[in-house]
């Protein structure tokens, strides 16, 4: 009888350590292949404004095509820059290639100029 349930003992003990194991490995998992856009996107805001919507001569992101953001992150991040970069060959190799097409998307889906409606304005 004791065999029985030094056995049964032992296989309980063997599931749950595979259960525990599993949820442990996949939340490690899932925790380093997500990280949060917006959070990135802010330090963007130093130089291209709030949003992706500059005021000055730094270009605007916001409402430009993920492809073309994309492109120049990518293009940035490369040995060979484009022509008259100042900073942003530094900064862009900061990121990984996925954090540059998230960048990317995140600035296309913000409206290039705000609506009259979102800045409260009454009419």
């Amino acid at each position: 009888m004791m065999n029985i349930l030094n056995h049964r003992f032992r296989d309980w003990r063997k599931s749950l350590w595979a259960v525990a194991s599993f949820f442990l490995f996949s939340f490690q998992a899932s925790a380093q292949s997500t990280f949060d856009v917006s959070i990135l996107a802010g330090t963007c805001a130093n130089c291209h404004g709030t949003d992706g919507r500059a005021t000055g001569a730094i270009p605007s992101l916001a409402g430009r095509p993920a492809s073309t953001l994309e492109a120049l992150l990518r293009a940035y991040k490369s040995d060979s820059p484009p022509p008259g970069t100042t900073v942003m060959n530094r900064l862009a190799k900061g990121y990984s290639d996925e954090e540059l097409a998230a960048l990317a998307r995140h600035f296309a889906g913000i409206p290039a100029v705000v609506s009259s409606s979102a800045q409260g304005v009454k009419k």
